[in-house]
């Protein structure tokens, strides 16, 4: 459990604002003209926490965090989620795997995404900015913004958005994964590796 006003917990909260942030891009999404044109994906109706295991969140994860049971839920016709809440000994801040699944109507969510993003980048009164204000005042890294790093060989095509999410399409089903997983180097590959492991999952 968070220590209340612990460093621990101070930065739990604000990643946890920042996954809320770069969750809220997801539903901001931008009218694409010409893109889901072709034959759409049947909605997801199972289980999202089945594309993955909590013995794989914590292969790869590591550092002795243990996940808890994980938490599904269908928010809307099209979209489903999964959060998989883990805990390290010793350490104060509960570490999170967040997994979002859209179809019918990922791919032209994806390219929404992509563009919606790309338009708050580098502005000076965009959220990325606030935000990378916000993490640098607390003595967090500053560098949380927006990436929009292409993935080759990430489901049809992918990309890295805003604090550490990562956004793939695979048809017309888009699936997008961030970790929050406070001072660990190698999040961004282990966002990549897990993300790749669903992406085979899906029928």
């Amino acid at each position: 459990m968070h220590r209340p006003g612990s460093d621990g917990a101070r930065r739990h909260a604000l990643l946890v604002a920042l996954a809320t942030a770069s969750l809220v891009v997801g539903c901001a999404g931008l009218s694409v003209p010409g893109i889901g044109d072709g034959a759409p994906a049947a909605a997801f109706s199972g289980d999202p926490c089945s594309l993955l295991t909590s013995a794989e969140i914590e292969a790869v994860i590591g550092n002795g965090s243990v996940s808890g049971s994980p938490e599904p839920a269908h928010e809307s016709a099209t979209e489903s989620n999964c959060q998989w809440s883990l805990q390290a000994a010793g350490n104060p801040v509960t570490e999170i795997v967040s997994l979002t699944i859209k179809a019918p109507g990922g791919r032209a969510d994806f390219t929404s995404n992509r563009q919606f993003l790309s338009s708050l980048e580098g502005s000076p009164g965009s959220p990325a900015a606030a935000t990378e204000s916000e993490t640098a005042s607390a003595g967090l890294p500053a560098d949380i913004g927006i990436s929009l790093q292409s993935l080759p060989g990430v489901g049809d095509d992918a990309f890295i958005g805003a604090a550490g999410t990562i956004y793939a399409i695979k048809n017309d089903t888009e699936v997008s994964l961030q970790l929050i997983v406070p001072g660990d180097p190698n999040a961004q590959q282990e966002t990549i590796d897990l993300l790749k492991k669903a992406i085979k999952r899906l029928t």
